[in-house]
């Protein structure tokens, strides 16, 4: 199974949100579409031949909370994956692994499937740090959760909104290490996908990455005609 996961941010206002489900309309696809938009838009979403997630939820667990939305509360509203640790997240938010462990642990008591995003910074990279950087990631959150239904989203910081992406060659080099260490650690087949300035200019040859399982798209995902371009190359 392919995926193509698009995170909208928090971009698009409801006129908009209308527009792009005007266009999106009843797509038949392959692919495994998830659309992941602000959360006040859920209720917009018909889930049809997609299915819904979204961009965050709670790290606390039956604590009255301003502002907090928690994982059964989105639950309840038909959605099925969460994205946790996005670098957005880590870099703004000054989220650490116990947001994340408990964010996990939060979705999995209420039954949605994980995206768990990681991926090194640039000085990560030009330092030869990449592979030290990412396994910490793995390893100080995946140590204390549960592996089921989680996925890996592999989104090098540096090629996040930049328009920039790392060679194909390295790419797959890193997918391949991020699963092989899951595999070693866990003794658990990951799904990995690949975020970082995705399009419908670099779709031809990011699909030509072998050990990979979709992708995560963050602005293009706002463009109908991209999304469907994308699925397009994905379903060659």
């Amino acid at each position: 199974m392919k995926y193509l996961v698009c995170n909208f941010k928090n971009k698009l206002l409801k006129e908009d949100i209308i527009k792009y489900n005007n266009r999106l309309g009843d797509i038949e696809t392959k692919v495994k579409l998830v659309l992941i938009p602000p959360v006040c838009y859920l209720s917009m979403f018909d889930k049809t031949s997609y299915e819904l997630g979204v961009q965050d939820i709670s790290s606390f667990m039956d604590k009255t909370i301003t502002g907090e939305i928690e994982a059964f509360q989105v639950k309840s509203l038909g959605v099925t994956y969460v994205i946790i640790g996005h670098s957005e997240r880590r870099n703004y938010k000054h989220e650490i692994n116990i947001d994340f462990i408990n964010k996990i642990n939060n979705a999995h008591e209420a039954g949605l499937k994980v995206i768990y995003c990681i991926g090194e910074s640039l000085s990560d990279r030009e330092n030869g740090n990449t592979y030290m950087v990412l396994e910490k990631q793995i390893s100080e959150v995946l140590n204390n959760v549960s592996l089921k239904n989680i996925m890996i989203a592999y989104e090098p910081v540096w090629a996040i909104g930049t328009g920039v992406t790392p060679e194909i060659d390295e790419i797959n080099e890193t997918i391949n290490f991020i699963k092989t260490t899951i595999m070693e650690k866990y003794e658990y087949k990951v799904d990995c996908l690949y975020g970082g300035s995705v399009n419908n200019e670099n779709i031809e040859s990011l699909c030509k990455i072998k050990n990979i399982n979709g992708f995560l798209v963050g602005g293009a995902s706002l463009d109908v005609t991209i999304v469907k371009d994308i699925l397009v190359e994905m379903e060659k």
